[in-house]
């Protein structure tokens, strides 16, 4: 029962407060990328190029990171060295005066999050019981969600007093970007004891095999985020209410993350999982099909139902199946696989819309969600079959 659980770790909200300021910094920051891109004669094709590149080429580094922090049994250094990378990057978009100097940055940026997550991920799932990870992570990812909130609004904030200025903003984002910096230091690290062959333990699990793939059959559908932004300006959303737009989705999803990962760890992973894929999959035929303003802010504040029922209990799932000594790894196997699956994503969203229009290129999103939806559930069933 819920009460006999322990209390959640100090660690999982000081990293929370990491996580907290540093959305606070990108989300001032991300909505705004594809509208500036688009303002340097960057194509819808290269908007995708660009995200795409960035993000596979940090995810391609996950396992790296995450395997060098099992192997050296660290976690904090990594956790600072990846978010002062970040932090470093993005700023400096204010400098930038062409889309291959932002897409130089976005892959900096990118690379910072390589460095850290996959040690981050296991230092919080090492300092809580396995019947409070769902909660943990949903803990953690609200916060962030709640940082991505406040980016939101502090983006209209400086786009109204610099006469929508999108430099500024990015300028202006630097300053909670580096105070995330300042809780690092209070982070107790956690040593793990080494268990025997834990590679070979790992290599082993059928189920966690047969989840990353489902994940990447669906992350082929998962494009960029920015997608969704050039899709509101095409249901005529103003530039000034963009970030107002982000703000309903964070603030869905800073609310949904702790109550669902809490009911992944009273009701199991699975479930919510299943429920991930086909909630994905409506939205995103609402977004194909959807013309009207108003349709375009419920299926942003309904993506953020989707984030609480992925993120954070994906991360639960995957300590449940992983082996301690061996976590940060699987993180970094799952980041890199998921993350490499975004660039052919991003571009077959991207040349899709340009060539037949966002409606087609929507729908073939939804296609792959529901394919990764029957991949996982038949895989599970067939566990259950062999267990039994």
């Amino acid at each position: 029962m819920a009460k006999d659980r322990p209390p959640i770790h100090k660690n999982v909200y000081l990293l929370g407060w990491v996580s907290l300021f540093t959305d606070l910094s990108s989300q001032m920051i991300y909505p705004l990328v594809p509208v500036y891109l688009q303002n340097l004669g960057a194509s819808t094709f290269i908007i995708g190029i660009i995200e795409g590149v960035a993000e596979s080429i940090g995810s391609f580094l996950k396992v790296f990171f995450g395997n060098l922090s099992d192997r050296l049994n660290k976690r904090k250094v990594f956790v600072f060295l990846g978010y002062g990378l970040s932090s470093l990057s993005k700023p400096l978009l204010y400098l930038a005066n062409s889309w291959p100097l932002v897409m130089l940055l976005r892959i900096s940026d990118r690379m910072g999050k390589a460095i850290r997550n996959p040690a981050r991920d296991a230092l919080i799932s090492h300092s809580v019981e396995s019947n409070s990870r769902g909660k943990a992570f949903g803990i953690h990812r609200g916060m962030d969600r709640i940082g991505a909130a406040g980016g939101s609004l502090l983006a209209v904030l400086v786009l109204w007093l610099t006469h929508e200025s999108i430099q500024m903003v990015f300028l202006f984002a630097g300053i909670p970007a580096f105070l995330a910096l300042m809780f690092i230091p209070f982070v107790k690290e956690n040593f793990v004891r080494p268990e025997g062959n834990s590679a070979s333990k790992y290599r082993s699990n059928r189920k966690f095999k047969f989840f990353l793939l489902s994940i990447i059959i669906f992350t082929l559908g998962n494009s960029s985020n920015a997608f969704l932004i050039l899709k509101a300006r095409e249901n005529g959303i103003m530039i000034t209410m963009i970030p107002v737009l982000w703000l309903a989705y964070n603030i869905v999803a800073s609310i949904a993350s702790p109550y669902l990962g809490a009911l992944s760890d009273k009701f199991g992973r699975k479930i919510l999982i299943q429920a991930s894929f086909i909630v994905y999959t409506l939205i995103y035929i609402g977004f194909a099909f959807s013309s009207s303003e108003l349709i375009t802010w419920l299926l942003f504040a309904s993506y953020g139902i989707y984030y609480g029922l992925s993120n954070g209990i994906f991360k639960a799932y995957i300590a449940d199946q992983s082996d301690s000594t061996f976590r940060a790894t699987a993180y970094g196997i799952f980041q890199t696989a998921t993350g490499l699956a975004l660039l052919p994503a991003s571009m077959i969203m991207g040349y899709t819309w340009d060539l037949f229009g966002s409606e087609i290129a929507f729908g073939i999103s939804a296609a792959f969600s529901l394919i990764g939806f029957l991949i996982f559930t038949i895989s599970q069933l067939h566990y259950e079959k062999f267990k039994g």
